[in-house]
């Protein structure tokens, strides 16, 4: 497979979180929460979990990582970047996206 450093990665990951947050939402909605609680508790996980991906570190065997997502284009390529992201920018304005506002 053929790694693609592209310039559309941010547009592409920003749209992956906002379908992660689409699909947080209806979970909650499932499991009784919604409106301003269900907002807050997306909102918060999603720029949480952005953080990870954007500034963390994980450990495993002693060896340090900074988590990354990459896209498949289903023509071979995995589009990736090399530079540092910013989704937590993207949390809460995707957040109150996918509430409507």
């Amino acid at each position: 497979m053929e790694i693609d450093i592209s310039e559309s990665y941010e547009d592409i990951a920003a749209e992956w979180q906002y379908q992660m947050i689409v699909t947080l939402k209806e979970t909650l909605k499932e499991k009784g929460i919604s409106g301003e609680q269900a907002k807050d508790i997306i909102g918060d996980f999603a720029f949480n979990l952005s953080m990870l991906h954007d500034q963390g570190e994980i450990k495993v065997e002693g060896k340090s990582y900074n988590p990354r997502i990459s896209f498949d284009n289903f023509n071979g390529k995995l589009i990736t970047t090399d530079e540092e992201t910013n989704l937590h920018e993207y949390a809460f304005g995707n957040t109150g996206e996918a509430f409507g506002e």
